[in-house]
């Protein structure tokens, strides 16, 4: 039922098709597909999925943790059960809930990251050069928030407050920092992107489109 829970659950995981068909009706058992029978041999060592350290039958234990993640006063009911293997003394359901919320920033952030900083999609198809490419982004989105957050941000009389828009940032700060990073350049840079703002609507929700993304070579790049 829809009120708070904090339960360890145990259940039986097999690579076995056969162990499962056989046993699903009367014992709870799962099924996971073991990397070498999904994959082709003649693939590359790559992209198979080598996590799986266990034989073909195992038990797996976790904790399932319901709360309420909205505002009671708001009429509505939203729960979320996340699962997780922390220890119950240092992390207690209060501060699963807390810890959760946080994920709200963190995913702005990749947002950020993913879109603004056009990381959404990869150069390369070689480990170490994606690698080398998440590193350099990272680097330019801690750059730019750092740039950001010393800038003035004219607050309107209007429903919202208002922020610096991160990927106009990203335009011009990129575009400004090749001709020099001396300190003029540096205010300059300040001024201009405290013109390109954008209100903040919190409890704002889209819906995630998950899409595979494929290597996208340097004659057609995105950023």
């Amino acid at each position: 039922p829809n009120q708070e829970c904090d339960k360890d659950i145990a259940c039986w995981v097999t690579t076995s098709n056969y162990y499962y068909e056989t046993h699903k009706a009367t014992e709870n058992v799962h099924l996971v597909n073991h990397h070498y029978r999904q994959y082709i041999k003649y693939r590359s060592k790559n992209t198979k999925d080598g996590s799986w350290d266990f034989g073909e039958l195992c038990t797996i234990k976790f904790r399932a943790c319901k709360f309420r993640i909205n505002d009671p006063k708001s009429g509505k009911e939203e729960w979320k059960v996340v699962l997780t293997n922390l220890n119950r003394a240092d992390y207690p359901l209060k501060r699963i809930k807390e810890i959760y919320h946080l994920r709200c920033g963190i995913e702005t952030s990749f947002k950020k990251l993913k879109y603004a900083l056009g990381s959404v999609q990869f150069h390369s198809k070689q480990d170490r050069f994606i690698e080398m490419e998440i590193y350099a982004h990272m680097i330019m989105f801690n750059a730019v928030s750092q740039i950001d957050a010393q800038a003035y941000v004219p607050q309107k009389n209007c429903k919202y407050q208002y922020a610096i828009n991160f990927k106009q940032s990203c335009f011009v700060i990129q575009a400004m920092y090749i001709i020099s990073s001396s300190t003029e350049i540096f205010k300059k840079i300040l001024i201009q992107i405290s013109h390109y703002t954008i209100p903040i609507r919190p409890g704002r929700k889209d819906k995630r489109n998950l899409k595979p993304k494929s290597a996208v070579y340097y004659l057609y790049r995105v950023a």
